[in-house]
């Protein structure tokens, strides 16, 4: 068990900010988190970043932002794992805090710089780009086909995967920090704009810059403890999973998380969910749902503060609080360390104890959970 502090957070509301540099949102979000501590100097800084360095070209990512913010002498790390490139970061990050060093995660991406061809480019190399990489299929395609399985196989039909970004939205219009601050109605998802039959635009994540920051510390005090950090991986291609409407890097994470931790019950949660079908397959692979029923669940209130089962994704998640690239999972670990604080300024899970943040690089090729604490536990 780490036992580490989750001291403070700071976070960029998610959006194209096309007037600031990486380093400008970076300051940002590290200024706002290193006030909330009362630190003036920090030991290491564990930076996750996916698309900005393919981007701009640049290489060494966390020297580059320590020392462009006046940090120079202390570690600068730089992690990447694709899209989980920010929960990976925070392993490096748990176990130097562990140690006893003053410890800042920072996950910081832009999004919104290149044309969204050149992005997605880079995001389709979240698969393995020798197998999946040698079709003409797009990162929505491989959802679209996901989300087509899914509802021959278990019945579901599209007006019940509905509910999941209507719910996103819902939660994203409390948050300040997210993008897409609206609330939609189910019956408005299908006749949106379509991306990859079944799913239309309103299935996909809000693809955004932003910049996170996550103070660690030995020992317990401040915002919640962090638990533990634990990971998995399982195929990259989607081709080469048995069955892809499950992720078994994600079951195998959720297992040695909690057993490292400690803790059976999980009373708020944050996952990836870059289109609605993902979040779906991710709640089912964690158990949290039977197969089959997790988007039925969804349509019911069961994953909302007044349903049965845990809060999930009250940010608005990758869907409408928006995907920063390697900033993602640095940003759900801050939400749930606030959550169970009772800090968090949007939609709250009141009472919640524990909590955990579950983020994956492409259909789970990697998986990566946090699992935290109150500090009153």
């Amino acid at each position: 068990m780490l036992n580490v502090a989750v001291k403070s957070v700071g976070m960029v509301k998610v959006g194209r900010h096309f007037s600031s540099g990486v380093e400008e949102l970076a300051k940002e979000a590290l200024e706002s988190a290193l006030s909330d501590a009362g630190w003036a100097s920090v030991d290491a800084v564990v930076v996750s970043s996916f698309v900005y360095p393919r981007l701009s070209g640049q290489a060494d990512i966390a020297s580059y932002i320590v020392s462009s913010l006046g940090f120079g002498g202390a570690t600068a790390i730089t992690v990447e794992a694709g899209e989980a490139s920010g929960l990976a970061a925070a392993v490096t990050a748990a176990r130097l805090a562990a140690e006893g060093k003053k410890v800042v995660l920072l996950g910081v991406d832009k999004m919104s710089d290149a044309p969204s061809s050149r992005v997605y480019s880079i995001l389709k190399g979240v698969y393995n780009i020798d197998w999946d990489g040698v079709y003409p299929i797009s990162h929505a395609a491989i959802h679209g086909l996901l989300a087509d399985m899914y509802m021959s196989r278990y019945g579901v039909d599209r007006d019940t995967l509905s509910y999941w970004p209507a719910l996103m939205h819902s939660n994203a219009k409390e948050n300040p920090y997210a993008m897409l601050r609206f609330a939609i109605k189910p019956e408005a998802v299908k006749d949106a704009m379509p991306v990859a039959l079944p799913l239309t635009m309103l299935d996909t994540f809000a693809m955004g810059d932003g910049a996170a920051a996550v103070t660690l510390s030995r020992g317990d005090g401040g915002l919640a403890v962090l638990k533990a950090v634990e990971a998995a991986s399982g195929p990259l291609s989607i081709s080469h999973l048995d069955d892809p409407l499950i992720m078994p890097a994600v079951k195998e994470a959720w297992d040695k998380a909690r057993s490292v931790a400690g803790v059976n019950n999980i009373d708020v949660l944050e996952v990836h969910d870059s289109y609605t079908i993902t979040g779906i397959i991710i709640l089912e692979s964690l158990g949290l749902a039977e197969k089959g029923t997790a988007a039925k669940r969804v349509a019911e209130g069961y994953f909302t503060p007044s349903g049965e089962g845990p809060t999930v994704n009250a940010s608005g998640g990758l869907k409408a609080r928006g995907h920063s690239g390697g900033a993602t999972g640095v940003y759900m670990l801050g939400e749930v360390a606030m959550q169970l604080a009772g800090v968090f300024p949007g939609v709250n899970a009141p009472g919640a104890k524990t909590g955990a943040a579950v983020s994956i690089n492409g259909h789970g090729s990697s998986a990566y959970i946090a699992v935290l604490a109150s500090d009153a536990r």
